[in-house]
């Protein structure tokens, strides 16, 4: 197996390393891919690539004994027994010290996937934030009516009355704490098809210009 192929066979295992851990950051943060793209997530696809590119070059021996006639295929060859071994084999390893155990690989990267998904579930917060502020922006110049309509669609009869009787209470901004109540409720996806739904009146009477037969 030539040096050529053993570069390509780690560039696969560190390539499957980047969709392994497209895959399991997003699932167990429960969040969008875009709030994985983080420090903690580039840390976690590391630790990933450098396993796996490891157990990739020690494969590579192996590979290199099989039949001649797979020659073309080492290098996929090596990067599939390569990822195998690591998920299945290295990662299950204990390391020890003084004869005693002090965290198997498989602990390492766990730590690893668990801070990237907590700091994915936090971007997640802020990105959602950031979007509830700017649909409360985009519904602000609405006029009460136009409000009020969409509390209902989407909240329910009786819920209009309820949230301005609660704000008169507390002396707030009437139709401001019906549209964060309105936008609380929403999901991400509905932030913008909802805001942009009432378009504003038009700003002045249209023309109709005809044109007059010579």
């Amino acid at each position: 197996m030539s040096d050529s192929d053993r570069l390509w066979a780690v560039i696969i295992a560190v390539a499957i390393s980047l969709l392994l851990a497209a895959i399991e950051i997003p699932n167990r943060s429960k969040t969008s891919l875009a709030a994985c793209l983080g420090v903690q997530s580039v840390f976690y696809w590391l630790v990933l690539a450098l396993g796996n590119s490891v157990t990739t070059l020690l494969a590579s021996v192996g590979v290199a004994k099989l039949s001649a006639g797979l020659s073309h295929f080492y290098f996929f060859a090596a990067a599939f027994f390569g990822v195998f071994a690591f998920e299945a084999i290295l990662k299950n390893t204990n390391i020890t010290m003084f004869d005693r155990g002090v965290l198997t690989i498989q602990d390492w990267i766990q730590n690893a996937l668990n801070g990237a998904s907590g700091a994915a579930i936090a971007k997640q917060a802020t990105m959602r934030q950031r979007q509830q502020n700017l649909a409360i922006d985009k519904l602000k110049p609405r006029s009460d009516q136009e409000i009020n309509t969409l509390v209902l669609n989407k909240l329910g009869p009786g819920v209009v009355e309820t949230l301005e009787e609660a704000a008169k209470k507390s002396s707030a901004d009437v139709k401001l704490y019906k549209i964060m109540q309105l936008v609380s409720q929403l999901t991400p996806s509905e932030y913008w098809p909802l805001s942009e739904k009432l378009t504003d009146e038009p700003r002045g009477p249209t023309r109709r210009i005809e044109k007059k037969g010579s």
